[in-house]
Order: C-alpha cells, then structure tokens, then sequence
C-alpha cells in the first residue's frame, strides 16, 4: 500500500479515525491523502456565491492547519502529506477523489445511529464501501486506541475467488507485527468437515504462513451471535471481512439483529472487496 486516503469533515468521529490513519501512513512509509468536501443548495444569488467562497478557503485553511500540526510532530515529520478540498457531496466524492490518487486504502470515522446499517458502520461509510473496490477500513467513535495486536477476519470458508484481495489483511498485519485469527461460526445442524471446507482451510493456512495465525471454528445457531461471542470472549483490535454478495458482510446488512452487534461501535472494520 503506498497511498492512503483519509477523508475528514473534522468532526469527532474523524479525529478518532486519524490516528489510524496516521500510523498506517507511517508505518508503510505511504503517502496520507487528506480529504474535506464543502458543498452548499445550488444558487446564482452573490449572497452564496460569497458563502460558498467562504467554505472552500474555511476548508483549505483547515486541512492546511492539520496538515501542519501533523508534520510538526517528531514521529511524523518525514510522513508525506497531500491535502485536496473539493466541491460536491463528501460521501460521494470519496470513491473519485481516491482513484484519482490511485489510494490502496481508505480510512475514515463512523458514527452510530438508529437502524442497523448506521449502527454497524454508518450509512454514509456504508455508501463508501459499495461504491468503491478499494479497501475501507472504518474507525467507530468508541474505538480504544490504534494499537492493533490480533486481527479476527470472519470466513464462511467457501472459495476466495480471488486471494489478492486479501492482501490488505496481510499487510495490515504484517505492519502491525498482528495476528490473525480467521472466525468461521457453524450451524450445529452443519457438516463439520467437507472437502470444500478443508480446502479452504488449506488455503488460508498457506496465505497467512508469514503471520501467527489460528483458525476458529464456532458452533452457534445464530451466525451473528457467534461472532458477537467470540469478539466478547476473545477482543480481537480489529475485525476484517470481504463485502461480497451472500456472505457474512451481506446478512449484516439484511437480518434485524439490531441489539445483536454488541462489538459494533468499539473496534474498526476493514472491508475487502472480492
């Protein structure tokens, strides 16, 4: 990874994702991208001509303020920093703004809310992740620190189509010197041992032969409560998972298991897209 994008609207939920950022950054000897996005109602009046004029430079001058701070630190005083301010709808020129900087990651702050997609990861940080391939790594306001130890990536242990799009993962661990711990929760009423599944154990097994790895098998009747439990029972600094179609990320999304996610707003999320 060599480019890392960080988009902020320098609320709380962002300053708690910077950290996360920063030390990625720094540790992969990347470039941090620092993105902000102003935007105001369509209109020809001179009245908000001149507020919208006001926006922009309030946006460069605070994105040139963190920039500073940030490089006047010893940790991060070689650390390249590029800040851009754009136009538009924030959410909706994330994935733009970082394909135009080629970024290999994105991180950025979340904030729960009432339904379970805001809950889980925030609606806006949910539009991020369908409309980019590019990895997001999401920071809940409630996150401890960015001290990242062990690593859980849920599995269903079926076929990765493509295994590069791990790769994150195992850089992410490698930089953080993390384990990972790949979680597979079974139904009770489940084989427990095909040779599709042992294949896919196999794989991972040789992907993660550079990392200390372990693979954990849960028997639940409720996939969610499983994972719940073990994230409880185990407190993992990070939870890793790929977005694609009808899998765990997918049922996230679409069961009513509100009060279930009791991790979702104290560890960040890194999603890979297959």
């Amino acid at each position: 990874m060599k480019h890392i994008l960080f988009p902020t609207d320098f609320s709380d939920n962002s300053d708690q994702a910077y950290p996360y950022a920063l030390d990625i950054a720094y540790l992969l000897g990347a470039e941090l991208v620092i993105f902000n996005a102003y935007k105001l109602p369509h209109s020809k009046s001179n009245v908000m001509v001149s507020i919208t004029d006001r926006m922009k430079e309030d946006s460069i001058n605070s994105l040139k303020k963190l920039k500073e701070e940030t490089l006047s630190t010893e940790k991060y005083k070689d650390l390249k920093i590029t800040t851009t301010s754009r136009s538009g709808s924030f959410i909706s020129l994330i994935p733009k703004v970082a394909n135009e900087f080629e970024s290999d990651l994105i991180v950025m702050g979340t904030k729960g809310a009432s339904s379970l997609k805001e809950m889980f990861i925030g609606s806006n940080t949910l539009d991020v992740i369908q409309s980019t391939k590019i990895p997001v790594l999401t920071v809940p306001e409630k996150a401890q620190n960015n001290k990242v130890d062990k690593i859980a990536m849920a599995v269903d242990l079926k076929k990765i189509t493509n295994p590069e799009q791990l790769r994150p993962l195992l850089e992410m661990a490698k930089i953080c010197r993390a384990s990972i711990e790949f979680v597979h929760v079974m139904h009770p009423d489940e084989e427990d041992s095909t040779q599709d599944r042992f294949n896919q154990i196999v794989f991972l097994e040789k992907f993660a032969s550079e990392i200390p790895s372990n693979i954990n098998i849960i028997t639940e009747n409720d996939i969610i409560e499983g994972l719940s439990r073990y994230i409880a029972t185990e407190k993992p600094d990070m939870l890793a998972m790929l977005s694609r179609k009808h899998t765990l990320f997918e049922r996230l999304f679409t069961q009513s298991i509100t009060n279930k996610l009791a991790f979702r707003s104290e560890i960040p999320l890194l999603v890979m897209d297959e």
